[in-house]
């Protein structure tokens, strides 16, 4: 005889109603990182009012402006250019 409990089956609307949570638990988790982050000293970057910006406790800096990509279909792969640090990191490789 079997000691292990059978689970029971869980209901469409019980799937739909943890499904629903999912982004509001998602925006307490990147929120709680955000003030978790800055209460440690580091800097976070953010999007407001269509600019790339840097926080931290001591200042707010605006590194460029961000641009929409519009609606994008499920699946949709971008392909993004080189980043601010690869560039940085070829600069100071050609300053030195």
């Amino acid at each position: 005889m079997s000691r292990k409990k059978v689970k029971p089956q869980i209901t469409e609307a019980q799937i739909l109603a943890q499904e629903s949570s999912i982004p509001s638990i998602a925006a307490k988790a990147f929120r709680d990182a955000y003030e978790v982050a800055l209460s440690k000293g580091e800097s976070v970057l953010v999007v407001r009012a269509g600019q790339l910006v840097k926080v931290s406790n001591t200042e707010t800096l605006v590194i460029r402006p961000v641009e929409t990509y519009g609606t994008l279909k499920a699946g949709t792969r971008l392909k993004t250019k080189k980043s601010l640090l690869d560039r940085r990191s070829t600069q100071a490789q050609i300053q030195a």
